[in-house]
């Protein structure tokens, strides 16, 4: 983690999802063994719908820029209410966002490479599934 705490916060989830290991050295091996959470913004190898790769099901609903700015201190455990919301550290913030940002990037890149490889329109690219949610929703931004 110690590279990733050295991202300003501002930056964390616009370079996790697009890393310079020029601008900053991060690792290129991450072993993910958890779940990640930032907010209402989360991502988890077990969350992973089984039928991503299809040309129908929409790529995940990406976190705000700002994820890891310190502006979202705090996340929602899936499923749960509000007021279950648990507090977190700016310096937990960050490391959390880093991962959601990645992956949520990653995952996404993914996805579109097997629709523009194996669907004759290109497939669903509308980014609309909430890994927090578990669905489909209605994106707003």
């Amino acid at each position: 983690w110690k590279f990733v705490k050295e991202v300003p916060a501002g930056e964390m989830c616009e370079f996790a999802s697009d890393p310079d290991h020029g601008v900053h050295p991060v690792p290129s091996v991450i072993h993910y063994c958890q779940h990640y959470a930032v907010d209402r913004y989360s991502w988890g190898k077990r969350r992973v719908p089984h039928g991503i790769f299809t040309c129908e099901h929409p790529l995940l609903v990406e976190p705000p820029g700002d994820l890891g700015s310190g502006r979202y201190l705090s996340m929602i455990p899936n499923g749960r209410e509000e007021g279950q919301r648990k507090e977190m550290t700016a310096e937990k913030e960050k490391m959390e966002a880093f991962m959601v940002c990645a992956l949520t990037r990653a995952t996404n890149d993914a996805m579109v490479y097997f629709k523009t490889n194996h669907c004759e329109d290109g497939g669903n690219t509308k980014k609309a599934y909430d890994m927090w949610a578990g669905k489909e929703v209605v994106v707003s931004r």
